[in-house]
């Protein structure tokens, strides 16, 4: 992992890919135009997600009438998504992710062609999906992430001062940027 400055930022101009534009949609993927730059949003699945108990600041009562309101109910399938700069989660998050390698194909494009990954933070669902298995899944890349979070998610300290709950996340993110 090569974090690039102080804010996950490069500084040395826009990033040209070397995949082509394609402009077509599909189910498992989205695309958009920002200028001249084609944005294209894959697929990693769903995930239920109990959100009347992450919530802070309320109760689960006041988080179940909230979404009772909207005609929900915990837990909410929550989309997984990832940029052509993310990974998804691949298998960190259960088996109904893991979509998004699958649904990079269908939108045109191999692993290999994928130059630049930016990490937006070291979540689970952003950067589980840099491993396929004991391989890198886009063996070509330059992977790009903020140094705090570096610091923070990869520190062999704090893995060892987390709680039981939480430290499966530091794990995870252990193995997809520091794979052995």
């Amino acid at each position: 992992m090569r974090p690039s400055g102080p804010n996950g930022t490069h500084a040395t101009g826009s990033a040209h890919a070397a995949a082509p534009q394609v402009k077509t949609q599909a189910p498992g993927y989205y695309r958009l135009m920002l200028g001249d730059f084609e944005i294209t949003v894959l697929s990693d699945g769903t995930v239920a997600l109990p959100v009347d108990k992450l919530r802070t600041n309320t109760t689960a009562a006041k988080s179940t009438k909230a979404l009772a309101r909207s005609f929900l109910k915990a837990p909410v399938d929550t989309s997984v998504n990832g940029y052509l700069v993310d990974t998804g989660a691949a298998g960190l998050f259960g088996t109904t992710l893991g979509n998004l390698s699958a649904n990079l194909k269908e939108a045109g494009y191999q692993p290999e062609q994928v130059d630049e990954i930016y990490i937006t933070h070291m979540h689970a669902d952003h950067g589980g999906g840099l491993m396929n298995g004991a391989k890198l899944a886009f063996p070509n890349a330059t992977v790009r992430a903020d140094q705090h979070d570096a610091d923070f998610w990869l520190s062999q300290a704090n893995l060892d001062k987390a709680p039981a709950d939480a430290k499966g996340f530091l794990q995870g993110a252990m193995a997809s940027l520091n794979p052995t």
